[in-house]
């Protein structure tokens, strides 16, 4: 995605939500900040947008942090969380890769049939989204939200399987550039396989769930996420594109 598309796409939903809280204030609705933490379990996929690639099941990833809710009146809330997110990313090239090294002089080729490739990323989010929620039905309100959340890189690692020798394709710092020598080429085109990772990801958000009052002002939080990346993961891949995305069962509480 282009930045100033992206660009567009954020300061859009900026302003939808700072309208939503002026108008809010205007009613003269008391302001509330819940304050809690939070947990969930990942099941992340690749969706591939190139022909060269394929996605390779779901993996397991998880997300732990803080989280916040901004009450401008009784039935809206401002949302933001601060989370450490793990992303697996498991996909397989559709067609043979191969490796050239340099022997002696003499440039040996070596090709594999089937390459897949395991990625482990991991992500400072920062979740913002606005929150619509009913009015306590006994202990329980229900809520939803929708949003972006913006992910900041800090961890690339890797493992690619069907390759040789398989050892030294063990968890690689993908964005590392000592990792050139490891580089596979597309037996079809020719073209290399770049496996740095973009550093951002800004994916649209959106979630259902309750919350439970347990006593006072503590509430037990839970629900469904669905995180969906819409920016390519590689950087300046041109034969590699791929999203990542995942729906996350989460738990909390609010104190």
């Amino acid at each position: 995605m282009k930045p100033a598309l992206l660009f567009k796409i954020i300061v859009l939903t900026g302003l939808l939500l700072s309208g939503i809280f002026i108008s809010a204030q205007d009613t003269k609705e008391a302001s509330k900040f819940k304050f809690g933490l939070k947990g969930s379990l990942n099941l992340n996929w690749v969706k591939a947008n190139s022909k060269n690639i394929e996605k390779d099941g779901i993996a397991l990833g998880y997300s732990y942090g803080l989280m916040g809710d901004f009450n401008f009146s009784k039935s809206y809330a401002f949302s933001t969380e601060f989370l450490i997110t793990q992303i697996k990313a498991n996909f397989s090239f559709v067609n043979p890769m191969s490796e050239t090294s340099d022997i002696n002089q003499d440039s040996l080729t070596t090709v594999f049939p089937s390459v897949s490739a395991n990625f482990n990323l991991k992500y400072i989010q920062i979740p913002l989204s606005l929150k619509f929620k009913t009015k306590e039905i006994g202990a329980i309100t229900y809520w939803a939200q929708f949003g972006f959340a913006p992910s900041f890189l800090i961890g690339a690692k890797g493992d690619y399987v069907g390759a040789k020798p398989s050892e030294d394709y063990a968890k690689l710092d993908l964005n590392d550039d000592e990792n050139d020598q490891y580089h596979l080429l597309n037996t079809k085109d020719g073209k290399e396989f770049d496996d740095k990772v973009f550093l951002i990801r800004v994916p649209l958000i959106i979630g259902a769930g309750i919350e439970y009052n347990l006593s006072g002002t503590t509430s037990m939080y839970t629900g469904l996420r669905f995180d969906n990346g819409f920016s390519n993961t590689f950087v300046k891949d041109k034969i590699t594109k791929a999203l990542t995305n995942f729906v996350s069962i989460n738990l909390g509480l609010f104190f």
